[in-house]
């Protein structure tokens, strides 16, 4: 089995490469930086908000046959500046979009042509409950999680119309306490109305830890699912 993860340098993605490499799987992730030495971990560098070093990623030179099957989790997600929507730059938008909707998108395609569906087993991609609603000033966020939300399913019907066995989820963890969520209490009440719902969370200790994220996602793995239950957990 081999993984391949991205936003593993910190928070969930990390916890996930760590999680299944102390289980004895391979582990390539895919990041800007990187802090896990391990054996059986490749680490590829990569700014998922431009396009060129996206395009330039290649896997073949680091998976093997006998790594079969893959796993792909398309982990890395931005929130990007909290403000309304209508003081957002540009930049923003387009790098939310590249992050959270046209690399994962990218990644799925190009690992099914890569390996094929014969070899790559699972595909997850971290969403997040802000998909299913409205969150005033993090209007991108919410776009760029929906939309991953529906094209998941889109590729699982395409899968499904060629009478492929590949799976596809997404996956929304709940509230984890990560670098997302630091930058979330930072924004203030003015930026963010939600604000003090967040320090509360903190405060209380309310919130997952990437490490709580991992096992839940590998329990989910573990577990079989009918193909009636959808693409779209929350776990």
């Amino acid at each position: 089995m081999i993984y391949i993860i991205t936003g593993t340098s910190s928070g969930i993605g990390r916890a996930l490469a760590l999680h299944f490499l102390n289980q004895g799987n391979k582990v390539i992730g895919i990041s800007r930086s990187n802090s896990i030495s391990d054996e059986n971990f490749t680490h590829i560098s990569c700014d998922l908000s431009d396009k060129h070093q996206l395009h330039e990623i290649s896997l073949l030179d680091h998976i093997a046959k006998e790594d079969f099957p893959i796993r792909l989790i398309n982990n890395a997600g931005i929130i990007g500046d909290i403000k309304r929507s209508h003081e957002l730059t540009l930049t923003h938008y387009v790098d939310m979009s590249m992050v959270n909707l046209v690399a994962p998108q990218y990644l799925c395609s190009y690992v099914l042509s890569s390996f094929g569906f014969e070899n790559v087993e699972t595909i997850i991609n971290i969403s997040s409950g802000a998909a299913q609603r409205p969150i005033p000033s993090w209007g991108a966020y919410c776009a760029t999680k929906a939309a991953m939300d529906l094209f998941a399913e889109t590729l699982q019907a395409e899968i499904n119309e060629l009478g492929q066995a590949t799976r596809v989820y997404n996956i929304a963890p709940g509230v984890v306490d990560t670098n997302m969520q630091i930058n979330i209490r930072k924004s203030g009440q003015k930026n963010f109305s939600s604000h003090q719902k967040f320090v509360d969370l903190k405060e209380n200790q309310e919130l997952r830890t990437p490490e709580e994220v991992a096992q839940l996602v590998d329990e989910f793995l573990q577990t079989d699912h009918n193909e009636k239950e959808g693409v779209i957990f929350r776990v």
